[in-house]
């Protein structure tokens, strides 16, 4: 966008400040409004535009906010080709993000990666500024929702810029070691952050099938990169650790796959029977063996990886009230997946940091508020109730009904190791029996990673 020129500037007779208010305007107007590419009225907390349509009110930073929270420049090493010419400004709060991704928030995945997303991933950061961006925004997501501080401002500056270079990278072949990294690191990162942002659904399923584009363009490309991205992967580490699985509540499942069933008079297109299909197995699976539902899962992803882009946009259409409705009994089943989705990461499984799931349930209630008002409404029932037994237990209410994360279940001293079952104690006590195991736990040199 072009704000001024540098002809002669013409006699001004009336409205002596009309080209500075509107140079202004289009600096301070909120996100919302410019990705809408609509004039803002500039109100605040919110604008006219956003308080009429309900929508969340982001402003840019601006001068004063960054006087209060002066900028540090991220000390550089010496330079090299790969760098970004000039070096980017942080603010002090920036760095507390930066902290918070370096000793919390950074993801799990691809799974037996935590040393290259510690050490390797903020040196990429340093050259590739999106992914320092990206790494911002998923820190400041995740310690807003540990300390109940409104973050959103940051976080969403950060996200948008972040974007907005992974998109420039994509378009071009990764040429230097360290672009590749960068692109997929801040893939995974944007899509944990997504999980930590209520409105975040449609976001978060678009960037799990970027990191599986962006992981096909890597190996189709044969970039070099520091992660670890061989196929067998993920599955090589879980392997020793599936047998520990906790079983899930049947009733829980039953319950489930009575639902899905009458739900699957609804299904129109392939897609739509797919989904429904691939959810069916994970329940099914479940009540089978959890490793079995544990690999179904895993594959459950797979639908939207394989999908053309037209068919992939259909399905996040909120207007797809089926595709919706399937959405609903998504969440409710990663819930379920919670206390076996954390064997994928022992070492860093703590249940005071479950609070990071009233993201999810923000989706699940975004989508029960849409649906309500359908005939596809008489169908949420079990999906409702998962999410409800989720959002009490994340409220420290534990009732007597079935537990769906179990973190309120303290190990019994007096219960002989054969008959204490292996879930109790799962985010605390549990786990550190599996830590205690070598061979559950990835040996970096034995695997080939160093």
């Amino acid at each position: 966008m072009i704000l001024h020129s540098n002809g002669p500037r013409p006699q001004r007779t009336l409205a002596p400040n009309l080209t500075r208010r509107s140079h202004k305007k289009s600096r301070a107007g909120c996100y919302t409004c410019k990705s809408r590419k609509i004039k803002c009225g500039e109100q605040k907390p919110r604008c006219g535009n956003c308080l009429i349509k309900g929508l969340d009110c982001v402003y840019p930073v601006l001068d004063s906010h960054k006087k209060r929270d002066a900028p540090v420049p991220l000390a550089k090493r010496a330079p090299s080709a790969t760098m970004s010419p000039r070096v980017a400004s942080f603010t002090i709060l920036d760095m507390r993000f930066f902290h918070h991704f370096l000793t919390t928030a950074y993801p799990h995945l691809p799974l037996g990666n935590d040393h290259i997303w510690v050490n390797e991933v903020p040196l990429f950061a340093e050259g590739q500024e999106y992914l320092m961006h990206a790494i911002l925004a998923l820190g400041a997501s995740h310690l807003a929702r540990l300390t109940g501080v409104d973050y959103r401002r940051e976080s969403l500056t950060h996200r948008g810029l972040a974007i907005a270079g992974l998109n420039q990278a994509l378009s071009q072949p990764a040429k230097n070691f360290g672009e590749a990294d960068a692109m997929l690191a801040a893939c995974y990162a944007l899509t944990f952050q997504a999980s930590y942002m209520g409105d975040g659904l449609s976001d978060f399923i678009t960037m799990v099938r970027g990191c599986a584009l962006t992981t096909a363009k890597i190996k189709q490309e044969e970039a070099m990169t520091a992660f670890n991205l061989q196929a067998d992967w993920h599955y090589k580490i879980m392997a020793p650790r599936l047998q520990y699985l906790p079983p899930v509540n049947t009733i829980l499942l039953e319950t489930g796959i009575e639902a899905l069933d009458k739900v699957r008079a609804y299904m129109v297109t392939g897609l739509d029977e797919n989904f429904h299909h691939a959810l069916q197995n994970v329940l099914s699976s479940l009540l089978v063996s959890s490793d079995s539902g544990y690999e179904k899962f895993i594959d459950l992803y797979s639908v939207w990886y394989e999908l053309c882009h037209d068919s992939f946009k259909a399905f996040l259409d909120p207007n797809n009230m089926v595709a919706q409705l399937l959405l609903t009994y998504f969440i409710a089943l990663q819930m379920i997946m919670v206390p076996l989705a954390v064997y994928e990461w022992p070492q860093r499984a703590d249940s005071s940091q479950a609070k990071v799931l009233y993201g999810t349930v923000e989706w699940a209630d975004g989508l029960f508020e849409r649906l309500d008002d359908t005939p596809l409404s008489e169908h949420l029932m079990w999906p409702k109730r998962i999410v409800r037994i989720v959002a009490a237990e994340l409220g420290g209410d534990y009732s007597d009904g079935p537990s769906v994360l179990r973190l309120d279940l303290p190990i019994s001293q007096d219960a002989s190791p054969e008959e204490q079952p292996f879930e109790l104690g799962l985010w605390a006590d549990g786990l550190e029996e599996m830590k205690m195991i070598p061979e559950l736990l990835p040996d970096p040199v034995s695997m080939g990673m160093v």
